[in-house]
């Protein structure tokens, strides 16, 4: 069992508030830097890719299955979007394993240069846990709104319509999806700094490119 930083053991300053942010960053670094020194840290951020992995493959069977399509993105690939869910069952899991290897594979090429000391699977096992906690927002939606469009509880294609227009529902879906994205963003760079032991310049610079990688490949493939 790894042992992990708690909040009990942590000072809690009095007066200036800024601790409230300082401690978050500390307690994120803290765990991933406790996850390097797990011998299974390869296999827990595998696992933890392949969780997301599955749960948004469910979310496409569902989408399929409900006569789902592409509302708002235009989908890149040359697929019909009436059956773009049901191609993207396949397609999900290589893009992000592809787009997973590759982020953590250009972050171990860059990092040396700024005397970065980690090993491809470390950055490998961080950027698989911060995908991992970054998609619960945006799963949070997916996965309810598509099972209930697969029993037919809601229309898929009128909900995805109305998910485009100005209303309420929107911003809410627009919130959790930035949610994500910030989210994951700020974990690649957390996760970065922390296994490869660089100043927070360097792992923030790298850090967002490989998001930035990461998340192309993603894009290019899925809706």
């Amino acid at each position: 069992m790894v042992a992990l930083p708690t909040e009990s053991n942590v000072p809690l300053p009095r007066g200036d508030r800024s601790w409230i942010i300082t401690s978050g960053q500390s307690s994120h670094h803290a765990t991933f830097a406790a996850l390097m020194s797990d011998d299974r840290r390869l296999i827990f951020g595998t696992i933890a890719m392949a969780i997301t992995i599955q749960l948004y493959t469910l979310v496409y069977i569902f989408l399929s299955i409900g006569g789902g399509a592409p509302a708002g993105l235009k989908p890149w690939l040359a697929i019909p979007a009436k059956v773009y869910y049901h191609y993207n069952e396949y397609l999900l899991a290589p893009s992000l394993f592809m787009g997973w290897i590759l982020a953590a594979g250009v972050a171990q090429l860059l990092s040396p240069g700024y005397s970065g000391k980690g090993r491809f699977e470390d950055s490998l096992c961080a950027l698989g846990f911060g995908i991992n906690i970054a998609c619960l927002p945006s799963l949070a939606l997916d996965l309810p709104e598509s099972l209930l469009g697969a029993l037919g509880v809601i229309d898929l294609p009128r909900y995805e319509a109305m998910l485009t227009s100005q209303t309420l529902w929107h911003e809410v879906v627009m919130l959790l999806y930035s949610l994500t994205l910030t989210w994951c963003a700020v974990l690649f760079c957390i996760g970065i700094r922390a296994t490869q032991g660089l100043r927070r310049g360097p792992a923030i610079t790298i850090g967002l490119i490989a998001f930035s990688l990461f998340l192309s490949v993603s894009v290019i493939f899925n809706r």
